[in-house]
């Protein structure tokens, strides 16, 4: 197989205005074809949705997105476009701290749009940090607990590094214990995820810490479940959020954990180094700030703040990249989060329905709504993960990411607002072809 270049020009080239020519509306089909963007930029207040948004409504959303030409991009579970609004909004806010440094931390701004982003995950203003990821905020929780020899941690064998490193320097340090559990994939209910972590806490375990949805197969946990579970063991629960933030609709005052920490960079498309810390307002008292700081003069001396600022305080930050998370929620805030959940639900529902068709193809990612979203996970034969992801991009220009976790030899689709039905056609269509001709892929 050859390698094509992918050219960096437009955001809509020829080949997927041919595939999508049918669903552009009449005046954004010339633009197309000729591999312009359907609209300019557009300010958020154009983005809201009508009553009963069609396709073209997500023709003009993704017209904010300057994906290179005829791509269909589908891994913002590592790393997201960025909406042209946003942006801009970080090149602003730089260009303004470049010619007038005079308020370059704009401190007082930044903190008057905490309520922004506190709302978008249904929490206190006081209650939510700025990061510059999710493993910041994982590691604020883990390495800010008191941990004491023998205290164990249950984690499942699916989770991401950034959640687990944490607990490995609070072993190595102190002697925490790491509890794993195994999840099957996928599991046949939420029920039974439930049982395999209520029979493994023992009288040590001190904290749960598990991802909302697993980066391996895209997994939905039942967290509200979990916490309730963790309440029942006098537990604390804290969940890697790095996938749901931007891809469903989330509530922390519903599920109740005890800290949640989510990316900026992946779903919610904000850039990179960008992060939200969610620590339950009667948590706060147990949970070290990860760095020295966040000190303010009381009675003159110095003394930890008693909100969710006493985390943020780790040297210089990157002001402009804050203003682009406000302005990323802000963004999704027009179109409406549970609108843009249905949506992600409706592309991965319809790419596992057409992937599960297929001889050949193995999916990891659970066909129920309550165990799974935007990510799936899928193997073509035993072909190796690489050359099948290859042969996808060669073949059809969708770039999907492999997934090598444990033993697993699988490629991973995320599927985002920005997607079109047929692009995930697309896909379904190249793994048909590789499926049926496995000896040219090997």
């Amino acid at each position: 197989m050859k390698n094509k270049t992918v050219s960096r020009r437009r955001f809509l080239g020829a080949s997927a205005a041919a595939v999508g020519a049918a669903a552009l509306p009449g005046g954004m089909l010339a633009a197309a074809a000729a591999g312009q963007r359907p609209v300019p930029p557009l300010p958020l207040g154009d983005l809201a949705p009508p009553a009963s948004p069609g396709e073209d409504f997500w023709w003009k959303v993704r017209s904010q997105f300057n994906v290179v030409d005829g791509m269909a991009f589908m891994n913002n579970g590592t790393l997201g476009p960025t909406p042209r609004v946003v942006a801009d909004e970080e090149a602003r806010i730089y260009a303004e701290i470049a010619a007038d440094p005079t308020n370059g931390y704009r401190r007082a701004e930044l903190h008057e749009k905490r309520e922004t982003l506190a709302s978008f995950i249904g929490a206190e203003p006081d209650e939510v940090s700025y990061t510059r990821s999710t493993t910041e905020g994982m590691n604020i929780f883990g390495r800010g607990l008191d941990w004491r020899e023998g205290d164990e941690v249950l984690m499942c064998t699916h989770e991401h590094n950034g959640g687990i490193e944490p607990y490995i320097h609070s072993r190595e340090r102190y002697g925490a214990v790491i509890k794993w559990v195994d999840i099957p994939s996928p599991p046949e209910s939420a029920d039974q995820i439930l049982s395999i972590y209520e029979a493994a806490i023992g009288p040590r375990t001190r904290a749960i810490m598990v991802s909302h949805i697993t980066y391996v197969t895209g997994l939905l946990m039942p967290v509200k479940e979990l916490t309730e579970l963790c309440n029942r063991k006098n537990l604390l629960l804290s969940v890697d959020g790095a996938h749901p933030l931007g891809m469903i609709a989330l509530d922390m005052k519903d599920l109740g954990c005890h800290h949640y920490a989510g990316a900026g960079q992946k779903w919610l498309m904000a850039g990179t180094g960008t992060g939200v810390s969610f620590i339950r307002r009667d948590t706060m008292g147990d949970i070290w700030p990860l760095i020295g700081a966040g000190t303010y003069r009381e009675d003159g001396e110095r003394r930890f703040r008693e909100d969710s600022r006493k985390y943020e305080n780790t040297g210089q930050r990157h002001v402009p990249s804050q203003y682009a998370l406000v302005k990323s929620v802000e963004f999704q805030n027009v179109i409406g989060k549970d609108l843009i959940e249905r949506r992600v639900r409706m592309l991965s529902g319809r790419l596992r329905e057409g992937l599960r068709e297929i001889p050949g193809v193995k999916l990891w990612t659970s066909m129920s709504d309550d165990l799974a979203a935007g990510l799936t996970l899928f193997s073509v034969h035993d072909l190796p993960m690489e050359n099948v992801q290859q042969a996808i991009l060669n073949r059809d220009r969708v770039f999907i990411r492999t997934m090598s976790t444990g033993n697993l030899n699988a490629v991973r689709a995320s599927t985002h607002l920005y997607n079109m039905p047929h692009e995930v056609d697309r896909l379904i269509a190249s793994v048909r072809h590789i499926a049926a001709n496995p000896t040219d892929y090997m």
